[in-house]
């Protein structure tokens, strides 16, 4: 394998797999009445987040062997625009920063994408309508659209129901995606399911927190468009916990872990190389303009 695509096996890769109406509750905190589960908020309203997503990559010894990736994002989300059934939001990437063990002879180059501003429109259930990025007049067509939005889903901001649900119940969708929407730079189309439930609603000082369970899986679609180049199979699963306030209309943070397994063909060779990524992810809410996350 050529030092180019080692670099990009141990450093590339594994980077780039670089976030309801109040019930009444009973004694302890739980409240057993329905909840709406819809974005809120109000013009010039502004909401900031920490992630850190930990990775851990099993690399086989010819190719340098286990490495560990820790990505760190700030995000500042400000509310631009509410309608009845949208909000408009202009986010930032404050900072982003990246952390490689074993340190490779090349890192990423971040500078393009720290202070990256983009609006984008997203329903009350969370899915992305639209989106521009800051200096530009046009939208950015569908592919960037599903990256940014399984991207925002990843960091913690699942969809929601975008109406009145129970607990116990339950939404899905499954979507035909291309590998870059999981944030890999591979030609390779996988299918992604995402299932979310309502587990738990519970009454926290004037508001009501809801708590989901999200389990997102890619699986190789049946009928790739994409060209592959080295990746065989992709295939995944990650669990999310996360917590929404109900009363304002924003999600608080989440922790999750996730599996990913690649299978590669090595440049110049004719043999099958596994390649098993484990990580560990948490988003918090860590500001709001009325300060009280």
């Amino acid at each position: 394998m050529s030092d180019r695509a080692l670099t990009a096996a141990r450093s590339g890769l594994p980077v780039l797999l670089v976030g309801l109406t109040l019930a009444i509750a009973t004694a302890d905190g739980r409240t057993q009445e329905s909840v709406r589960l819809e974005l809120g908020g109000s013009p010039g309203d502004w909401l900031r987040y920490s992630h850190r997503n930990d990775l851990v990559v099993d690399l086989p010894t010819d190719l340098g062997g286990p490495a560990t990736t820790r990505t760190t994002i700030h995000l500042h989300h400000r509310i631009e625009s509410v309608s009845d059934d949208a909000i408009g939001y202009a986010t930032t990437i404050e900072e982003i920063s990246l952390d490689v063990r074993p340190t490779p002879d090349e890192l990423p180059d971040l500078s393009g994408i720290q202070g990256l501003e983009f609006f984008h429109t997203a329903t009350l259930a969370g899915r992305t309508a639209s989106l521009r990025l800051s200096g530009q007049t046009a939208e950015a067509g569908p592919g960037l659209l599903e990256q940014v939005e399984s991207w925002l889903s990843q960091l913690g901001f699942p969809p929601l129901p975008g109406g009145v649900a129970t607990v116990g119940d339950e939404w899905s969708e499954t979507t035909p995606v291309p590998a870059a929407a999981l944030g890999l730079a591979v030609d390779y189309d996988v299918v992604r399911t995402r299932q979310m439930r309502l587990t738990e609603v519970r009454s926290a000082g004037n508001s009501t927190v809801a708590f989901l369970a999200v389990t997102t899986t890619w699986v190789p679609a049946p009928d790739p468009s994409g060209k592959g180049g080295s990746v065989v199979s992709l295939r995944g699963t990650a669990e999310q916990a996360v917590r929404f306030d109900v009363k304002r209309g924003r999600f608080l943070g989440s922790t999750g872990t996730s599996e990913l397994e690649l299978v590669l063909t090595p440049e110049g060779g004719a043999q099958y190389v596994a390649v098993n990524a484990s990580g560990r992810q948490m988003t918090r809410l860590t500001g709001s303009s009325d300060a009280e996350p």
